[in-house]
């Protein structure tokens, strides 16, 4: 069982959207955090999208972690067990992978931490149930169908929730929250 899993879940359910923040800046990263907190935004996840492996992203989960507790604070587009491990180490709460890369999704159960795959497939969804986790990021879901897609996902797999994310913005936003399967959206435009 992975620790925490359910209590992250319950969060992002209530955090009225998960923001997607890109900069590398620790400073910045803890203004946007309390933005955010203003706009009733509770939860954010900071992007480690450098080709070098090494983009400050660390020390702005590190430095939103100790200057705004509040915030629910996650890493994203990890997509290998060396950046999981090193979002971990700096404090994010949960982890958010591009696309379903077994061994970062193995090394976050093996760790007992919470991790939510992206996925975009029936096959990439049941390899992510194989592993007892049944939230998940489904990417890019406009691009996959919207909210068509999540409705027809819902009938094989009605006990799956999704973090969607992927063509989310402020005016469709509200027509994915009324999906049953989705656990909450996500997005930059949250940031804005």
């Amino acid at each position: 069982m992975i620790k925490n899993y359910d209590t992250v879940k319950n969060l992002l359910a209530s955090s009225n959207g998960l923001a997607v923040v890109q900069t590398t800046l620790p400073s910045q990263a803890v203004v946007i955090a309390k933005g955010l907190l203003e706009k009733g935004v509770k939860a954010m996840e900071i992007a480690y999208r450098d080709k070098n492996n090494y983009d400050g992203s660390d020390e702005c989960i590190r430095a939103v972690r100790d200057a705004v507790p509040e915030m629910l604070i996650g890493a994203a587009t990890i997509t290998n067990p060396y950046l999981a491990r090193r979002a971990i180490k700096a404090g994010a709460r949960f982890i958010l992978t591009a696309g379903f890369n077994p061994s970062t999704v193995k090394y976050c159960v093996k760790k007992h931490f919470p991790v939510f795959p992206g996925v975009s497939t029936p096959g990439e969804i049941e390899c992510a149930l194989m592993y007892k986790l049944d939230t998940l990021k489904l990417f890019p879901v406009k691009l996959l169908g919207g909210t068509e897609y999540l409705k027809t996902l819902s009938g094989p797999y009605p006990d799956v929730n999704f973090i969607v994310t992927g063509g989310v913005n402020a005016e469709n936003a509200e027509d994915y929250k009324k999906c049953q399967n989705v656990l909450c959206v996500s997005g930059s435009f949250l940031c804005k």
